[in-house]
């Protein structure tokens, strides 16, 4: 594969902060992504979780676990490491409200990182715990911000895809807003198979996940989107692949494939498509995008 960014670059792993929903059970998977050739996590990956809910997966449970004022105490309660940037790694969590949704809660996690390592670094420096030329800059940058369902959008608009299969392990409540997400951005959904799970989502086992997407798939689709965080999906990708010969998108690969997009790293996971996907990272949407969106 030839590399997409130029080789003179930072060897160590680039520090992300992830925030997950409290019944997240993947956090190996995500890393399992971010590897390079040589097997070497290229994102340094820095988990929190949202507080616990007693709540089944449902429509519910995803607006709960969503709501702009939880995930930007999540992004705070990482913050001071200064990450490069965030991720949320929950599918349904970001597709609930829609795509003006999801572009509000990109701005606010952005916007909340900037603002708490800027003021973690000044504490510091105020503090003089450090000599003053060893004193940590005080950064003011916007942090970049990955949301999954918007990565899985962004995994759709750089391969050219217009029209998608759906295999969910949600009910069909969950599923229709999964569908409504990328009609909006005028992606058509052909085809939808659900598992109709409400809880223990991580569990599956592979081979039913292996079936679902192929039940999931249609002759009239492009892809198939394989959509939660939490279905475990990275042993059969590749071979997904090459039976339905056509594209194959998780929730997880395209999450840390638009995170190592924005860090310039490249994507060595399963997925030949993504692995073959050599555009430049999308500009970092700015309020008045995500305001334009809303108005719409």
């Amino acid at each position: 594969m030839t590399p997409t960014h130029p080789a003179q670059r930072s060897p160590l792993a680039v520090p992300m902060g992830v925030v997950v929903p409290y019944d997240m059970g993947l956090d190996r998977e995500l890393r399992q992504f971010s590897r390079d050739s040589f097997g070497f996590d290229q994102l340094d990956l820095l988990f929190t979780r949202t507080p616990f809910e007693p709540l089944a997966v449902t429509v519910q449970q995803a607006r709960e676990i969503s709501r702009p004022e939880l995930i930007t105490e999540a992004v705070q309660a990482v913050s001071a490491t200064d990450p490069f940037g965030y991720i949320y790694g929950c599918t349904s969590g970001s597709f609930v409200r829609g795509l003006a949704g999801e572009r509000r809660l990109l701005h606010a996690i952005s916007e909340a990182g900037r603002k708490a390592s800027s003021e973690a670094a000044y504490a510091v420096e105020s503090a003089q715990v450090y000599p003053e030329e060893h004193a940590p800059p005080v950064q003011d940058r916007a942090p970049s911000a990955v949301t999954t369902s918007g990565a899985l959008l962004e995994a759709v608009h750089a391969l050219g895809i217009t029209t998608i299969a759906a295999a969910t392990p949600y009910d069909e409540a969950i599923g229709a807003l999964f569908g409504q997400f990328f009609a909006e951005a005028g992606v058509k959904l052909v085809q939808t198979a659900n598992l109709g799970l409400t809880g223990r989502i991580w569990t599956v086992p592979w081979q039913t996940t292996y079936d679902l997407v192929r039940r999931a798939d249609s002759e009239d689709a492009e892809a198939v989107l394989v959509s939660c965080t939490n279905l475990p999906t990275y042993e059969v990708l590749d071979q997904l692949e090459q039976e339905l010969g056509k594209p194959v998108l998780s929730a997880n690969q395209t999450t840390i494939w638009a995170a190592l997009r924005r860090a310039e790293r490249d994507y060595y996971g399963p997925g030949a498509a993504l692995r073959a996907s050599l555009s430049a990272a999308p500009e970092p949407v700015e309020s008045a995008d995500w305001e334009e969106v809303s108005s719409t």
